[in-house]
């Protein structure tokens, strides 16, 4: 299943930041970021069940901000 974020992540400094940290917590789900989208889109690619309003609290945490897009 492949879920999709918008938000406001600007660099890949940042992106790896966030990913080191999504990955710690979700190690068997794919996270991508698409910085050059108008959204800089954070793609999760996962098959097990996910917290979905876990990763959007994580990022809120770190102070950016994430958004479910719905299709």
């Amino acid at each position: 299943m492949i879920e999709i974020f918008k938000t406001n992540v600007n660099s890949k400094r940042q992106s790896g930041r966030i990913l080191k940290m999504l990955k710690r917590i979700f190690p068997n789900a794919s996270f991508i970021f698409d910085l050059e989208d108008c959204d800089k889109i954070l793609r999760v690619d996962h098959i097990e069940s996910i917290q979905i309003a876990t990763i959007k609290n994580e990022i809120i945490n770190l102070g950016f901000v994430c958004e479910i897009l719905e299709d």
